[in-house]
């Protein structure tokens, strides 16, 4: 019987989900743009992919019930800068996201920004900083940037002020020739049991990241896997904002 691919974005945001996931699988750790390629090229049978990613391909995709967003500050997903507020100076932006760069998009045009977005081939805050004077940092790296320096914008934050919605960032899918709601099903049940162990994940994720207890106890209680009724209306709110800027033609 052949093992079925999994999809795992390789930072701290699926440590819980994953962790109690004892079923026989391949797991395969990419960043949010490689998922997507590898789903589509049918690398991998299932995984998290961006949500702006399954909105642009929805017509070859099957999305599940996983989900990774916020309702409120997401804490991973920051504008970070060298300066005090954020002004209209250049926003450096990482090339391994897609629905964070797209939803900053809507973001500063609904404020009635101008910042010119320079895609650099970086993802750590420090170099990207050394090129803007503002960066669009994700994942891990943008939990430790926020330790150093001024966090600007937080994306699910700054969404749910304008919306009242949840932030989906991410959204489990596969091709639509493929069926996997039994592995959907699967790493929900994984998740539940993560918070129901909540304190040995959290060791577990002390040892592994080398972050504060605290940060991570607020960290993976700010995250919601599950999409529920209020995580598809933001799913649907993001679409519609979307499409009246143009991003997804």
């Amino acid at each position: 019987m052949v093992r079925m691919r999994v999809g795992k974005f390789d930072y701290l945001n699926n440590f819980l989900p994953y962790y109690f996931l004892n079923e026989k699988v391949e797991i395969v750790e990419a960043n949010p743009r490689e998922m997507a390629s590898m789903l589509l090229s049918g690398r991998i049978d299932y995984a998290p992919v961006p949500a702006f990613f399954y909105l642009k391909n929805r017509e070859r995709l099957r999305h599940y019930e996983f989900c990774v967003a916020s309702e409120g500050k997401v804490l991973s997903v920051v504008v970070v800068s060298r300066k005090k507020e954020l002004d209209d100076g250049s926003i450096a932006v990482t090339p391994h996201s897609l629905t964070s760069v797209n939803l900053l998009k809507i973001l500063l045009a609904e404020r009635g920004m101008k910042n010119m977005l320079v895609e650099v081939n970086t993802a750590k805050a420090s170099e990207m900083l050394e090129l803007c004077p503002h960066a669009l940092v994700i994942g891990d790296e943008a939990i430790k940037a926020r330790m150093i320096y001024k966090v600007v914008m937080d994306l699910g934050e700054e969404w749910y002020e304008l919306t009242s919605l949840p932030a989906v960032f991410g959204i489990s899918a596969s091709l639509k020739e493929t069926n996997a709601e039994e592995m959907d099903r699967k790493i929900l049940m994984a998740t539940e049991e993560g918070y129901r162990r909540f304190d040995e994940v959290v060791r577990a994720a002390e040892k592994a990241f080398k972050m504060p207890r605290e940060f991570l106890e607020e960290y993976f209680r700010t995250l919601k896997f599950r999409l529920s009724s209020k995580e598809r209306r933001g799913l649907d709110e993001f679409e519609k904002y979307c499409r009246d800027y143009g991003l997804l033609e």
